[in-house]
């Protein structure tokens, strides 16, 4: 029923009994002649009746107008965003009703409420007994209320019931659940039951297990751990994510990740993000998910080609401008030596500050390249970044970030060094394809000054120790 509805329904009803009240009032006389066989129509007592049917509606209709204009209309004027909860407006209601309810039958009967109720304790005891259950979870929604013990929005726990609060009503509580089935709660079970809230926009923890092989060091995977949660988009950045070990199980190391979320009800959707960084993380660190020990049967995985192979490292390497003084046996053998790795979308890659020792190429995926959160470019497949670390140990300029999926081959000092080492005039050469580079992406640059050129090949001298 819209709110027109409710105001128009009692208010016609009222103008038809007023209208049947006067036509009576105005023929009394008229009752005289009616033939009935029986004790003669009381006028007075008749017009009593047809009042006290009258006050009702027009009592709803005054109710109505006051809900209105107390919670609507006011609360409009001063532009308040916080609406009134639906409980407190049904239970104002209520009480208005009934105060106004009693002054009618006071005033139309000439009878004291107080009088009335006396003579009416027993109907009063039989209806108590019969809305037993109906005023305790009324009850129970007012002290639910009064303590703010959550409101709309909130994630909250009582007994096998788990979901979102979207309302609190005076018999129950609607409660939206991770699976979208909408639940009406009693209110006196709320009360009863040990209640466990997870309050919107406040830091709540969640807490996650892995299981990570014997051989590899706590340290490192507490490290790898950490900072792959971290890193996960829903995970509050004000307060620290942890990694700790929670157990010593019998075929792996238990390890727990604690975090922090300011949405509860996101809660699935984030474990499965740290589910999925954590997997790429510790793929790039090498390090192996713990199994049963205990076996009937050996598992072989299906072979599934995540990586580039040796030639296509290759072909990437001879497309690579800064590279390409080097020769074909030169490529191949940093080929050999280089590494790929896999990151997931969102990830930071490399960040601006870190120390570093080698570059990257982008063998599929899109990366994006950021200065102070501002994106200045965007990375595809056969582009690279990183070269100055590689070459001179220089710190991180920007930030990387894996736009999607990214599979890159990282070519380290240790897969360069060797092939300088036995060729140190590549060092000018490489110097020269560097500053060529940095002369054609600056559109503000002058001529090569060979002094910049000098003092990049004296660092790759010094960096290699040619």
């Amino acid at each position: 029923m819209n709110k027109r509805s409710r105001l128009v329904v009692p208010l016609l009803a009222g103008i038809a009994l007023l209208m049947l009240y006067a036509f009576i009032d105005n023929n009394r006389t008229w009752l005289q002649h009616i033939p009935y066989y029986g004790p003669r129509l009381d006028a007075n007592r008749l017009l009593r009746m047809i009042a006290f049917v009258t006050a009702i509606p027009l009592i709803l209709l005054a109710v109505r107008v006051v809900d209105l204009l107390a919670f609507e209309f006011l609360a409009s004027r001063r532009n308040s965003r916080v609406q009134a909860p639906v409980l407190l407006r049904e239970i104002v209601s209520i009480v208005l009703f009934a105060m106004l309810m009693a002054s009618a039958i006071s005033t139309i009967f000439n009878k004291s409420v107080t009088a009335f109720l006396t003579t009416g304790t027993i109907l009063a005891a039989i209806l108590g007994l019969a809305l037993q259950e109906t005023l305790g979870n009324l009850f129970a929604g007012i002290a639910l209320h009064l303590e703010d013990s959550f409101e709309p929005g909130d994630v909250i726990r009582a007994g096998e019931v788990f979901g979102i609060v979207e309302a609190v009503r005076w018999r129950g509580t609607r409660v939206r659940t991770f699976n979208n089935n909408l639940l009406i709660v009693p209110n006196s079970m709320l009360a009863r039951e040990h209640l466990e809230i997870f309050p919107r926009n406040n830091f709540n923890a969640r807490i996650l297990q892995v299981n990570i092989d014997y051989n590899v060091p706590p340290a490192t995977v507490i490290s790898v751990l950490s900072q792959a949660a971290s890193h996960v988009d829903g995970v509050v950045q004000e307060m620290p994510c942890l990694a700790r070990v929670a157990n010593l199980g019998e075929s792996s190391v238990v390890y727990e990740i604690k975090y922090f979320m300011s949405d509860y009800s996101m809660r699935d959707r984030i474990d499965a993000d740290i589910r999925r960084a954590v997997w790429y993380a510790l793929k790039r660190n090498n390090i192996t998910i713990g199994f049963p020990i205990r076996s009937f049967q050996k598992h072989e995985t299906p072979a599934q080609r995540q990586h580039p192979d040796r030639l296509e490292i290759i072909d990437r390497l001879s497309r690579i401008d800064i590279l390409s003084p080097l020769t074909a046996k030169a490529q191949e053998a940093i080929a050999d030596a280089s590494r790929v790795r896999v990151y997931a979308r969102g990830e930071t890659i490399l960040r601006h500050g870190d120390e570093g020792s080698s570059m990257f190429i982008v063998h599929e995926g899109s990366i994006s390249i950021r200065v102070d959160e501002n994106e200045v470019a965007r990375l595809e497949p056969g582009d690279f970044f990183g070269e100055m670390a590689l070459l001179t140990g220089e710190r991180r300029t920007a930030d990387v970030v894996a736009l999607t999926d990214v599979t890159a081959v990282e070519i380290t000092k240790d897969a360069l060094q060797p092939v300088l080492q036995d060729h140190p005039d590549l060092a000018a050469s490489i110097s020269a394809k560097v500053m060529e580079r940095r002369s054609s992406l600056d559109s503000f640059r002058a001529d090569e000054d060979p002094e910049e050129h000098a003092s990049v090949l004296s660092r790759i001298r010094a960096y290699f120790g040619l």
